[in-house]
């Protein structure tokens, strides 16, 4: 394929949350759609979702065409073969399991036309490992949605070590394409820019919870206050605490041993203490929504503390060279966290020595040495670095 005027048709593999999603935003935008999975009640009820999302988008007015006209364009299989047989795209969105994604990837890429691209939805994984199962890793790459895919807008494109310049470029545009904001990611590191820049902040939290000292409801009652729609520790207990875990223990075995997650969060799982999906976790939850208690705020942990450690973080992104420049970064944290803006745009009018200030203290009281500020925050070039 040259450009993205020869993309068609595209194949989801996986009819999860994620899968379906990335249907249904494909094929909302014009796009001829195959969604593959290994079971016809998991394909059925993916397609009883995606209707039940487009009755929404209508009853709004906020659907171009109609329900039918949309379902129209996705077909759906159990043949993985033939289902990425004619396809341009192929986008996986199955379990984070790495074996099996190799092998989804070794079963379409031997089935797939040679210029078709390849696509991983994976949020951690290493692309370049998976790209090992590829016949023509130029043509793979990772394409990391947000979750929930219908809202969410950004999408990182992510280069594997063998990934063409052109696979990405068809990529970005198809992004476009289906009205979502793409960002490239241009080394194939832990946790990708947006996922990596919260990630010693999830750190943060374990340590907090351990040291028992500050009441989780003080933090999140102070960000509710000033308009955060999900806090910190609510939204750790919505995504899952295990999921939240099995995060930590990822960062802890590729970036640092200080990200294993502490006593409390794994007592937690022990007890079958999950957030939302098991009706408790760190807070109780009652349709749907937690129930965080009234309590006093603290000036112990505050929001500047916790920009503090994002734009600490983020600085590191940057001189990694994972991201372009530091455009990229706050449009990415942006867009894939519902913020109200980036790190560096926050932290702008931030003197040097308040963050500098913070980023010692939490490293200190907690004992994690991932927190220690950066050389480019303490003189303050964080301000102008890459612009």
């Amino acid at each position: 394929m040259k450009n993205i005027n020869d993309v068609k048709k595209i194949a989801v593999i996986g009819s999860g949350a994620m899968g379906h999603g990335i249907a249904q935003v494909c094929a909302q935008n014009g796009f001829m759609v195959t969604m593959i999975d290994v079971k016809q009640e998991f394909l059925d009820n993916a397609i009883k979702k995606v209707k039940e999302s487009l009755d929404f988008l209508a009853s709004k007015g906020k659907l171009q065409g109609t329900v039918d006209e949309v379902l129209g364009k996705i077909s759906i299989t159990t043949d993985l073969q033939k289902g990425v047989s004619d396809a341009h795209v192929i986008i996986e969105a199955v379990p984070e399991n790495m074996q099996l994604k190799k092998d989804v990837f070794a079963k379409a890429s031997s089935a797939c036309a040679s210029d078709a691209i390849l696509a991983t939805n994976t949020s951690t994984m290493s692309i370049t490992e998976i790209a090992t199962a590829v016949t023509n890793p130029e043509r793979f790459a990772g394409m990391h949605y947000f979750n929930p895919v219908t809202r969410m807008k950004l999408v990182e494109l992510i280069y594997g070590a063998k990934t063409s310049e052109n696979t990405i470029n068809i990529l970005f545009e198809l992004t476009k394409k289906i009205d979502k904001f793409p960002v490239k990611v241009l080394k194939d590191r832990p946790g990708f820019i947006v996922n990596r820049i919260s990630a010693p902040n999830q750190a943060l939290l374990s340590a907090i919870l351990d040291e028992g000292k500050i009441h989780p409801a003080q933090i999140d009652g102070k960000m509710k206050k000033m308009g955060v729609k999900m806090a910190p520790f609510e939204t750790a207990d919505f995504v899952g605490l295990d999921v939240f875990c099995h995060t930590l223990e990822y960062y802890a075995q590729t970036l640092s041993p200080r990200y294993k997650p502490g006593k409390f969060l794994l007592g937690c799982l022990e007890k079958g203490y999950l957030g939302m999906k098991s009706g408790k976790g760190i807070y109780e939850w009652k349709d749907g929504k937690a129930i965080i208690p009234e309590m006093p705020d603290t000036e112990e942990i505050t929001p500047l503390h916790l920009m503090a450690v994002q734009v600490n973080e983020a600085v590191k992104v940057y001189k990694e060279g994972i991201a372009a420049g530091v455009q990229d970064i706050d449009d990415g944290v942006k867009y894939g966290m519902n913020a109200f803006a980036g790190p560096f745009a926050l932290a702008s009018g931030v003197q040097p020595q308040q963050l500098t200030d913070c980023l010692n203290y939490l490293a200190q009281r907690f004992k994690l040495d991932i927190l220690k500020p950066e050389p480019e925050i303490i003189d303050g070039s964080f301000k102008t670095i890459g612009r």
